[in-house]
Formats: C-alpha cells, sequence, structure tokens
C-alpha cells in the first residue's frame, strides 16, 4: 500500500493531469468532472497523497501496537485510546505533513494550468500569469505573501509543538 500511495510522487505533474484529462473525458462516463473544482482537487490528492502517508505512516509505525491494549485494559475506550493516546503522539507528523502538503500544493503550477476550469486561479497560476504578462510588481507581490503566509504557518505549527513538549 505504501509503495502504490508513492507512486505519484514519481510522476511529472503533466503526465498526472493529462493521465485524469484522459481517463474523465471517456464516453461510457455519464457525468465528467472534467473543468470543475472536483478535478483540481482530484489531482491535488494524487499529487500529494505521498507526503502525508509516509510521515503519518513513520509515526504510526514507531507507536507499537501495545497502546490501545493497556488503554482497554485501564477502561479506555478504543475512541478515548484513539483520541488521548495516539492522536497526542502522532500530532507532530499530522502537522509535518500538512506543512509539506501546503509547501508543495503552493508551488504546484503545471497540473493547475491543465485542469483548473476557466476563470478560476490557484496562487501558482496568478504568479505565473502576472510574470507572463509584464506585471513583475504583482507576480512577486503575491509570491512573497505566498512566503510570508507559509512562514507563518511553520512558526505557528513550530510553537504549537513546543507548547505540547511541554
Amino acid at each position: 500500500m505504501t509503495a502504490l500511495s508513492l507512486m505519484p510522487a514519481a510522476l511529472p505533474g503533466v503526465v498526472v493531469g493529462v493521465g485524469l484529462i484522459l481517463l474523465w473525458n471517456q464516453p461510457f462516463w455519464p457525468l465528467s468532472p472534467y473543468n470543475t473544482w472536483f478535478m483540481l482537487l482530484l489531482s491535488y490528492c494524487c499529487l500529494l497523497l505521498p507526503w502525508p502517508v509516509r510521515y503519518v505512516g513513520s509515526a504510526l509505525r514507531q507507536l507499537g501496537t501495545n497502546l490501545e491494549p493497556a488503554a482497554r485494559v485501564h477502561g479506555a475506550s478504543s475512541f478515548q485510546a484513539l483520541r488521548l493516546i495516539v492522536l497526542p503522539l502522532v500530532f507532530p507528523a499530522l502537522l509535518a505533513a500538512m506543512l509539506m502538503v501546503f509547501a508543495v500544493a503552493s508551488r504546484e503550477l503545471v497540473t493547475s494550468l491543465l485542469l483548473a476550469p476557466a476563470g478560476t486561479q490557484t496562487v501558482a497560476v496568478f504568479i505565473w500569469r502576472q510574470f507572463e504578462q509584464g506585471s513583475v510588481g504583482q507576480g512577486m507581490a503575491m509570491a512573497s505573501l505566498t512566503l510570508f503566509v507559509g512562514l507563518a504557518l511553520m512558526l505557528s505549527a513550530l510553537a504549537l509543538m513546543q507548547r505540547n513538549t511541554r
């Protein structure tokens, strides 16, 4: 399963985009998500899935199999064991996965250019179009804003992780 989830990371975004276009433009599909937000979301899920699978999978493999039975012995339900024991231990990996997905998604250009519906612009497409049209100032402003948002998210995550370790 891990190898299957890593396959999109081995493919360039243009291959994933063209593959999704060819898949969903077949005549046997009654409804096609092509040229909708759903198609763009589907491509992002396909391209970005390897990051959370690897991060969270590694954290879960480190936990061991005796945590839930130990919690059950002490009277906790399965949900309580998940909420009070497993999630706090996996939280740093979840946070790192979210930050990594944000970083990779904010620079994803090729798939967005291929699959974004008309009138829809992702941040990367907006920056690219501004540079293409010669509006370097607007492109740089959006790139700087994206950089600062990413930095703010990273610093917030760092503060949250430091607070949780105390």
